[in-house]
C-alpha cells in the first residue's frame, strides 16, 4: 500500500536531518583532528638507552692575515689599489664571496664602484663566484689536524664532508644534507656510557663550531648552539641534549596537524636533501632572490641546481638594491610565494640542544692550533615524545559510529545496497524476462 504524502514528507525530513547531523559532526571531527592530533610529552628514559652525539659543523672564520689557498696572490694578480700596491677593498669583496654570511648592507657598491674607471686598479670579479670560492677556499686537510670522540681518534677528513651552506663552505659530520646513514662517511656517534661523552679536535684555522640536528644546516642567521675556536686558545664547551622521538603513527598524520615535517618530506621546490627549518629558510631566501633578481647567491643553491642560476656581479648589485642579500628571518617567514610555503615548520626529529658552559684557556706560548673540547655536562635522563592521539583506526571507528547513529549504516548495509542494485536487480530482470 502506498504511503500517505505526509508520511513521505516526515521520512524525508528525518533523512535530511540525519544527513545534516552527519555532515556537522564529521566537519567538527575534522577540525578537532587538526588541533588535537598529536601531543608532546616529557618522559624519563632508561639509563641504558643509547645516546648519540649531535652532528657537528666546522666553518672557517675569515682570517686577518694569511688566508692560504693563494688568496692574496689572486688579489695581487688583479691589479693595485688607488695609491696602494694592494687593493684592500677588492680583498674585502672577495672575503664576502668566500664568507657571504659576513655581509654588511651596501658594501658591495662601496667596495667595487670606485675602481671601475681605473685601468691599473684591481677590480671586483664579475662572475664565477662559486668557482672562485672552490678555488681559493681551503680543503679539509688545510683546516683539520686531529679528531677524537670519547678518547678514540678517527680520520677527520673521512667523516667531515664539505658542503656549501648559508655560512659558506663548511665541513659537516653526520649531516643528512650531504651524507646518508650507512655510508662509509657516516661516523658511528653512538656513545658508550663507560667512556666520557667528549669530542676533541685540533684545527689549523680559526673556526665556528656548531652542534645541530642531522637534518639541519649551519647558519649564523638562526639561533644555534655555536662556539668560536681561535688559534692559540683551548676552548672548553659544554652542552646538554634531549632527544625527540615519534610514535610510528605520526607519519600518517598530515604535517599541518602534527605541526612538523619529517626529514624525508622534502618539498619539490627545495634543493636540499632533507627537510629542516633552516633548510626551509634557505630555500625561501633563494626563491625571494630569484623573484627580485632572477638569480641567487651560490650559498643558497648548494648543489648547483640549474633551475636557479648563480648571480654575477650585476646580480649581486640587484640583490643589494632590493635588500635580499641577507634578508631578515622575520621577513622571510612572512614572505609569500606562489609555490613555496615560507611559514616554515620545524622538523619532527628536532632534538633540544642547549649550550651550558664555555671557557677559554690560553695554550702554551707559540701554539698555532685551535684546541676544542666539546662535552655533555651529564648523560640525558629525559626525552620528548610526540604521540599520536588520533590514528587511522580512530578515524574509521569515529566515522562508523556517526554513520551508524544517524543513518543506521554499517558494513552490512553497504553490502546490502551493492547486492540490491547488482545481483538482485540482475536476477529480477532475468525472472521478468523468462515470464514474458
Amino acid at each position: 500500500m502506498a504511503l500517505h504524502w505526509s508520511e513521505r514528507i516526515f521520512w524525508l525530513l528525518c533523512v535530511l536531518l540525519s544527513i545534516g547531523g552527519v555532515s556537522y559532526l564529521i566537519v567538527e571531527y575534522q577540525q578537532d583532528f587538526s588541533k588535537h592530533a598529536v601531543s608532546v610529552i616529557y618522559e624519563s628514559i632508561s639509563s641504558f638507552a643509547p645516546i648519540r652525539f649531535p652532528s657537528i659543523s666546522v666553518c672557517q672564520l675569515p682570517p686577518k692575515y694569511d688566508f692560504g689557498g693563494g688568496f692574496e696572490e689572486y688579489i695581487q694578480s688583479l691589479g693595485v689599489g688607488i695609491g696602494e700596491t694592494y687593493n684592500f677593498d677588492v680583498h674585502s669583496q672577495m672575503v664576502f664571496i668566500l664568507f657571504p654570511d659576513r655581509y654588511s648592507p651596501n658594501t658591495i657598491t662601496k667596495r667595487c664602484k670606485p675602481y671601475e674607471d681605473c685601468e691599473e686598479c684591481a677590480k671586483c670579479p664579475k662572475k664565477d663566484f662559486r668557482e672562485l670560492a672552490e678555488r681559493l677556499g681551503l680543503n679539509c686537510s688545510g683546516i683539520f689536524n686531529s679528531c677524537s670522540l670519547s678518547g678514540k681518534s678517527f680520520d677527520c677528513c673521512q667523516y667531515f664532508l664539505p658542503m656549501v651552506t648559508p655560512s659558506g663552505t663548511c665541513f659537516l659530520l653526520n649531516s643528512l644534507q650531504n651524507n646518508y646513514k650507512g655510508s662509509e662517511h657516516w661516523f658511528p656517534a653512538t656513545l658508550d656510557r663507560n667512556n666520557p661523552p667528549e669530542f676533541h679536535m685540533y684545527l689549523k684555522r680559526a673556526a665556528v663550531l656548531s652542534l645541530f640536528n642531522e637534518e639541519d644546516l649551519p647558519t649564523l642567521s638562526l639561533p644555534a648552539v655555536t662556539t668560536t675556536a681561535l688559534l692559540g686558545i683551548h676552548k672548553i664547551f659544554k652542552f646538554y641534549t634531549e632527544a625527540l622521538v615519534n610514535d610510528p603513527e605520526i607519519v600518517d598524520i598530515a604535517p599541518e596537524a602534527r605541526d612538523c615535517y619529517f626529514p624525508f618530506e622534502v618539498p619539490p621546490w627545495s634543493v636540499h636533501k632533507a627537510y629542516s627549518f633552516s633548510a626551509c629558510i634557505s630555500d625561501c631566501t633563494r626563491l625571494a632572490q630569484m623573484d627580485k633578481c632572477n638569480c641567487t647567491l651560490y650559498i643558497f643553491n648548494p648543489f648547483n641546481d640549474t633551475r636557479f642560476p648563480d648571480c654575477d656581479f650585476e646580480g649581486l648589485l640587484c640583490l643589494e638594491r632590493n635588500g635580499v642579500v641577507k634578508p631578515n628571518i622575520a621577513w622571510m617567514m612572512n614572505y609569500r610565494h606562489p609555490v613555496a610555503n615560507c611559514d616554515c615548520l620545524p622538523a619532527c626529529t628536532e632534538s633540544n640542544i642547549q649550550a651550558i658552559y664555555s671557557q677559554e684557556q690560553v695554550e702554551y706560548p707559540g701554539a698555532k692550533d685551535a684546541n676544542i673540547t666539546v662535552s655533555m655536562t651529564m648523560w640525558p635522563t629525559y626525552q620528548f615524545h610526540r604521540i599520536a592521539l588520533r590514528t587511522k583506526l580512530d578515524i574509521v571507528v569515529t566515522l562508523g559510529g556517526i554513520l551508524g547513529l544517524f543513518l543506521g549504516a554499517s558494513i552490512l548495509s553497504v553490502i546490502e545496497i551493492i547486492y540490491y542494485f547488482t545481483i538482485r536487480a540482475a536476477n529480477s530482470y532475468r525472472l521478468a524476462h523468462r515470464s514474458n
